[in-house]
């Protein structure tokens, strides 16, 4: 067996944030992509393993939780810009082996 899949995260601009008090800014839509693959090896109709490859935010758009309260931190001095951007893009793999074990 093998699949693939191809997700879009969309989260769309919030341009009416509550200023009062300077508790929030507005952010910035965006829309990341993640994508990924995996298959099992079978022997004789029983599952040898099950393999898994998958990247998250495959463009390696920067982007901000509108709801995180690290966006309001001091700028960061390696990219120039302010607060704290959520991950970019992330490599996994899964490596699943299914063990069973006969009672005598």
């Amino acid at each position: 067996m093998f699949f693939m899949k191809l997700e879009f995260e969309n989260t769309f601009s919030q341009s009416k944030p509550f200023t009062g008090y300077n508790t929030e800014t507005a952010t910035p839509g965006y829309t990341i992509i993640h994508a990924g693959a995996g298959a099992s090896f079978m022997h004789h109709k029983q599952t040898l393993f099950n393999l898994y490859v998958g990247v998250n935010n495959l463009t390696d758009k920067a982007y901000q939780n509108h709801l995180s309260r690290l966006k309001y931190t001091a700028e960061n001095l390696v990219s120039g810009r302010t607060g704290v951007f959520n991950m970019g893009r992330a490599f996994n793999v899964k490596l699943n082996i299914p063990l069973s074990f006969k009672q005598h």
